[in-house]
């Protein structure tokens, strides 16, 4: 997969895909989640242009699908490898358009798998972007691993070093908040990527009581899902004006109107975003002669 899906051409099928969002050429459906026995299937979908698909996945597992218009079954594939490289995409394509307009210092903070793809995110879209890293857990082993792959990182030795940066990104399971308003630099931007459960927070309220700009990919799926949010509703602390879908600020409507704001992306991850890179996947494995065809049944018998 890695040798069609790259960086670069995920971030350009992300972008597109807001802009068809905002043009309401596109279309994005709020994740579902079935519980039983201890299990949470989740669901996800969209479409734009001739496509429709989907997402799900369980414990680990992910699973997404692609048809045409039509009804066609046109690709299926396991998608854990695609989430990481299209979170990875969305959250330069977030700080290109929300950050300071030469942002040179991004600090990351979470290096399990979805935080090792953001590092080499930056890395490749981003190149002489000086790249800090922090996690609570298995630092040292960690940075080892992503600078033997030719990255260079500075490790940073808590929170608030890690956020002397001009974009953070925060990508963890952290239940409570970490993220200080006085640990910020003036014109901060954020991208708070770590959970989509209401119950898991990573920035203080202070943080987006002093945003002048929180971005989402969908306002009534961050209502119900995005912890950081709903922690500051409740606080008192967050004002829903100042809340707007990036689809308007891809598409120049919403901009920062100076160097010293702070600035805040919570993104969720939605299923248009899935389908978005499905869609790159498909076209360009089609392209390549790449993958394997097979034949799915599942239309009515006529008969």
């Amino acid at each position: 997969m890695l040798k069609i899906l790259n960086f670069k051409d995920a971030y350009d099928a992300l972008k597109n895909s807001f802009i068809l969002l905002y043009q309401k050429l596109a279309t994005n459906t709020k994740r579902v989640r079935t519980s039983f026995h201890g299990s949470v299937l989740t669901y996800q979908a969209g479409g734009l242009d001739h496509y429709l698909g989907f997402k799900v996945f369980i414990k680990g597992t992910f699973f997404s699908m692609l048809f045409d218009d039509n009804g066609e079954p046109v690709l299926l594939a396991e998608s854990d490898l695609i989430t990481r490289i299209r979170t990875g995409a969305i959250s330069v394509l977030a700080s290109d358009f929300l950050a300071k307009s030469s942002y040179s210092v991004v600090g990351i903070i979470g290096l399990g798998k979805q935080g090792k793809y953001q590092v080499k995110a930056y890395y490749e879209l981003k190149p002489g972007v000086k790249i800090k890293v922090f996690s609570k857990e298995k630092l040292e082993e960690e940075a080892r691993k992503i600078i033997q792959e030719g990255i260079k990182v500075e490790k940073a030795k808590d929170y608030k070093d890690v956020c002397n940066a001009d974009v953070i990104v925060t990508v963890t399971n952290s239940k409570d908040p970490f993220i200080k308003y006085e640990f910020l630099n003036k014109g901060t931007h954020i991208n708070a990527l770590g959970s989509n459960l209401p119950e898991r927070v990573e920035l203080y309220p202070e943080v987006l009581k002093n945003a002048s700009i929180i971005a989402v990919e969908d306002l009534e799926q961050a209502k119900e899902e995005a912890g950081d949010l709903i922690m500051a509703e409740k606080m008192n602390m967050l004002d829903w004006n100042k809340v707007k879908p990036i689809s308007e600020i891809i598409a120049g409507k919403v901009r920062r109107n100076s160097e010293d704001e702070i600035t805040v992306f919570k993104s969720m991850g939605i299923g248009l975003e899935d389908v978005a890179i499905l869609k790159l996947l498909y076209e360009k494995a089609k392209k390549y002669g790449i993958g394997s065809e097979i034949d799915i049944g599942g239309k009515w018998s006529l008969g």
